[in-house]
């Protein structure tokens, strides 16, 4: 039942227009059956083939080696019918699929098409329904903005049949999993200061995703529409401009806001590539993600265009990571892909509290379950993941884990998390196959590779605070070969080396400077004022292969 139907359009200066009052209304889906299909199946056959496409497209151009490791804190997608602008959304959500099990939050920023709004609106509903499920919005983190950013209102009446936010939803779903809430935000007239004052205060951490929604150029003939986009994305990409005008892109205003925030996080958006309506879901990368001769500029090579003369809609996608080691050599590595490296190493990983009795053969037996569940392939009478889970009790407490899979001794997927936020049982289960089928770096292992596959589960303690005066009283209070370290500067700069870094970076001070620098700090970064956080943690490693 819904309690509360708020209509009001405010200025940012009407109480009633910044009060989100208790609700227990759900937004349900406005577009289903014709921005997307509204069959569940059907769209998540859809959702999975254009990322499908989008992750060979990444793959077979070296495109996903020459960006940064991780997920991106930020990316600009398209908001039209999928089966215009999927494909182009689909790169950056292929990029998004790395922070599976990390990112649980998503703060959408999109334009008002429907009912136009003075500053930033949030809705009163307490979740939005897509046939997909049913996606809880951070209520309390919308009212700790409200409290602090003056633009920021609550309205639903601009909510209610707007498709910029909702079309968002289902891919999200489909690549970061359940364990997602949303921020649902559409910025109508405001400035990019006001619009930058709402992203920065739902910043949050790596467990939060800023997605900004909006199409490029309306209804021109195609010839002249990608002429006007190639213009309009040298201009986000990189921070060419200050703004950019809404006839140019519909979601203006969020883009704005984002390239207000991007300067004050060291942050640079990246052109991933683009389309228009008239391109039947073909997408043209980018020229350096092409491969193409570099020449500074962000201008795909498009495909021939059917007729010149027809009236299209232009898309793009852009991505953004809040530690982009574009200056680092060592960044283009995943800190998985290193640990995964490194698994033949005997130094001393650690131990995790609660694990079950012969966990070397329950952790990975649980994570080859959950595969041969995924591909088809168990036989009867073969124990389930739940089976696993409920002869083992321990593994319904929270734990976080890395499952990697190797193939005649080469890496196929590793995918995990640093901090504990679901049961163990669950997160091995999960990430067996994340790691099977979503790490981005990787063709996903199909039925016929899954008895090649070998795998390796890590479990991670939980992080321990260190009271940390200085560098110098870091580098003595680590023990080489056990501690996995965690760095935060308090402005943006975190990162994580596993316990398995130490088999290549033996020396302390070399361990640490190598974490600042993927942090995105200078290596000889020096403090003595206790402004750095950090936190240590050990590793138990699990090898099927081994025992």
């Amino acid at each position: 039942m819904r309690l509360f139907h708020s209509t009001t359009v405010g200025d940012g200066g009407d109480d009633a227009a910044r009060t989100l009052p208790e609700s227990t209304y759900i937004r349900p889906a406005a577009v289903a059956g014709s921005f997307y299909p509204a069959d569940p199946g059907e769209l998540k056959d859809m959702i999975d083939r254009q990322l499908d496409y989008a992750r060979t497209l990444l793959h077979d151009s070296g495109f996903a080696q020459r960006l940064p490791a991780g997920a991106p804190k930020a990316v600009i997608v398209p908001h039209a019918g999928y089966v215009y602008s999927g494909t182009t959304a689909a790169l950056a959500y292929a990029l998004l699929e790395r922070g599976r099990g990390t990112i649980r939050r998503a703060v959408i920023v999109g334009p008002t098409h429907r009912v136009a709004v003075r500053g930033v609106a949030c809705p009163t509903a307490a979740a939005f329904q897509t046939p997909l499920g049913t996606v809880p919005v951070d209520r309390d983190a919308e009212r700790r903005a409200l409290a602090v950013v003056p633009s920021m209102i609550v309205n639903d009446a601009t909510h209610a049949r707007e498709h910029a936010v909702e079309v968002q939803i289902p891919f999200l779903q489909r690549v970061l999993g359940d364990d997602l809430s949303i921020v649902p935000l559409n910025a109508g007239d405001a400035s990019p200061a006001e619009v930058g004052d709402a992203i920065r205060a739902l910043w949050g951490g790596p467990e939060t995703v800023i997605v900004i929604s909006s199409d490029l150029s309306h209804y021109h003939p195609e010839s002249v529409a990608r002429a006007l986009d190639d213009a309009t994305i040298a201009r986000i990409a990189p921070l060419g401009e200050p703004t950019i005008r809404p006839n140019r892109a519909c979601g203006a205003y969020p883009i704005n806001g984002l390239l207000d925030v991007c300067p004050g996080k060291g942050m640079t958006l990246r052109f991933l590539g683009c389309s228009t309506s008239g391109d039947d879901g073909e997408v043209a990368l980018a020229n350096a993600a092409a491969g193409a001769p570099s020449d500074d500029s962000p201008r795909a090579k498009r495909p021939p265009m059917r007729d010149p003369d027809t009236p299209v809609v232009g898309y793009a996608s852009f991505a953004a990571w809040e530690h982009d080691p574009e200056h680092d050599p060592e960044g283009h590595e995943s800190l998985q892909a290193a640990s995964d490296r490194r698994r033949a190493a005997d130094g001393a990983f650690g131990s995790a509290a609660n694990l079950p009795d012969h966990a070397d053969t329950v952790l990975p037996g649980l994570a080859r379950a959950a595969l041969a569940q995924y591909f088809g392939l168990a036989q009867p009478g073969d124990p389930t993941p739940a089976d696993i889970v409920a002869a083992h009790p321990e593994l319904n407490r929270p734990g976080a884990s890395f499952v990697t899979l190797t193939e005649h001794g080469r890496l196929r997927g590793c995918i995990g998390t640093i901090e504990a936020y679901r049961p163990l049982g669950r997160d091995i289960a999960e990430h067996a196959i994340d790691a099977a089928i979503h790490d981005p770096r990787f063709r996903p292992v199909t039925a016929g590779e899954y008895p090649d596959v070998s795998v390796e589960v890590s479990v991670l303690s939980a992080p321990e605070p260190m009271r940390v005066p200085s560098r110098t009283a870091l580098e003595r209070m680590l023990e080489p070969g056990r501690d996995g370290l965690i760095i935060d500067d308090r402005h943006g700069h975190r990162a994580t080396f596993l316990p398995q870094v130490w088999a290549e970076l033996p020396d302390s001070r070399e361990f640490v400077g190598h974490l600042l620098r993927k942090a995105g700090l200078p290596a000889s970064y020096d403090w003595h004022d206790g402004s750095v956080i950090c936190s240590r943690y050990t590793v138990a490693a699990f090898d099927e292969a081994r025992r």
